[in-house]
């Protein structure tokens, strides 16, 4: 006898060719942010869902940013599953540094190839095709699946997921978020750092070069400010006693390292610093009067933003001439989930039982996703999926068989979970 799951798995496997031409399609569709205009991606994720037979409705707060909004209902009452996936990706860049067409979606060596492959657009196809497997088995799952396939992810989700959660409330909440952002197959994130953005001005009289003693370089007075604000990536997390016991697990390190990068379990669990951008000085041999820093500060569970924000105000006070003023990312603090949560061993088990599968370890991801919006909400939320070498890079290319394999591991957890 044919079980639901056997007919889901036959899909997965049998539908392998069109799996692959979605994801071709939407790689092709040019999301990048600036300017972040997704609207004809979007008409193609509505396209797809009308020829599976799922309704779907748009929440645009930006015409040019379209949210869609798929739910629908299965037998009856039960556990409400949300998937989360966005449109936008990053910059083309120096379209010289390519060596194909980054908007080709071209396929050599086993790879798709384009702008966004990675970061998300070969995890957002994969939840489309687990969207439509789950729609199709609607009769044999209890509770209720809502898709959120969103815009302006890259820039901080205001008008995406931001904008969702705050407005649509139970609609998109759920009882647990799913999201493919790259991850590496080997993990599954169940908490990521928090974003603190901050612009510090510098100012000062300025001049010509040749006469410093009569002004004063700003950007050397910002030069300056940058060696001091290093401080503040050597303060120590005060992490919960699960998210510290879990972090020191050795699988759990070696996992990381593997996935992220050597170096990766230190950084995942300490602030990191970067100067963004840098805008000052009009010519070589002009002191400049102004500068203006750009500043990503990532805190780990542990540190909170108003402390981390408080230090570097600080520290800015202690320097002639500078001002401090946070810039708009959501507010939200480091955010985790309970690693022990039924959907991580959904995660775990069918992605160590797939082809060529490995036991994901429970990690917190070095960078921001949508799916802290949820966790800011309560809802616990996970991310799984390919791995980031590449994402924002000239070149970024996805293989169709992790691609593949991601697409299998949420398909089943989520059958699982609807079913248990």
């Amino acid at each position: 006898m044919t079980t639901a799951r056997d007919r889901l798995l036959g899909w997965i496997d049998g539908e392998r060719e069109r799996q692959v031409d979605l994801l071709r399609s939407l790689t092709r569709i040019d999301t990048c942010t600036p300017p972040g205009d997704t609207t004809a991606a979007a008409e193609l994720v509505s396209r797809f869902l009308a020829g599976e037979g799922i309704s779907w409705r748009t929440e645009a707060p930006r015409p040019e940013m379209p949210n869609l909004v798929s739910p629908f209902a299965g037998r009856g009452e039960g556990r409400h599953l949300v998937l989360n996936g966005h449109l936008d990706v990053f910059p083309v860049g120096d379209r010289s540094a390519w060596s194909r067409d980054p908007l080709s979606g071209e396929v050599a060596d086993g790879r798709v190839h384009g702008r966004g492959t990675v970061d998300m657009k070969c995890g957002t196809t994969a939840l489309l095709f687990v969207h439509a497997y789950l729609h199709r088995l609607r009769s044999d799952l209890a509770g209720r699946v809502t898709l959120t396939v969103v815009s302006d992810e890259e820039t901080g989700g205001r008008w995406g997921s931001g904008w969702l959660t705050g407005r649509c409330g139970d609609e998109v909440l759920g009882d647990c978020v799913l999201n493919t952002e790259p991850s590496g197959l080997g993990t599954v994130r169940f908490g990521e750092k928090s974003m603190l953005w901050l612009r510090f001005t510098v100012e000062g009289p300025g001049g010509h070069s040749a006469y410093p003693h009569l002004g004063a370089s700003a950007n050397r007075r910002a030069a300056h400010l940058v060696r001091d604000l290093e401080a503040i990536e050597s303060r120590a997390p005060a992490e919960p006693s699960v998210v510290r016991e879990t972090l020191d697990r050795p699988e759990v390190r070696a996992a990381i390292e593997a996935s992220l990068g050597a170096g990766a379990a230190g950084v995942m669990r300490r602030v990191s610093m970067n100067v963004g951008t840098v805008r000052g000085g009009a010519a070589i041999n002009m002191l400049p009067a102004k500068c203006v820093l750009d500043v990503d500060l990532r805190l780990p569970v542990g540190i909170s933003r108003a402390e981390a924000r408080a230090e570097a105000v600080s520290i800015a006070e202690r320097h002639p001439g500078v001002r401090c003023e946070e810039l708009d990312t959501g507010g939200i603090e480091a955010s985790w989930s309970d690693p022990g949560h039924e959907m991580v061993g959904h995660l775990v088990r069918n992605a160590r039982c797939g082809p060529g599968g490995a036991t994901p370890q429970p990690v917190v991801g070095l960078g921001g996703t949508d799916t802290r919006f949820w966790r800011a909400r309560g809802v616990p939320a996970f991310v799984h999926g390919c791995s980031p070498a590449g994402m924002g890079a000239a070149d970024e290319s996805v293989g169709i068989e992790e691609f593949r394999r991601v697409l299998r591991t949420h398909a089943l957890a989520a059958f699982d979970y609807l079913r248990a």
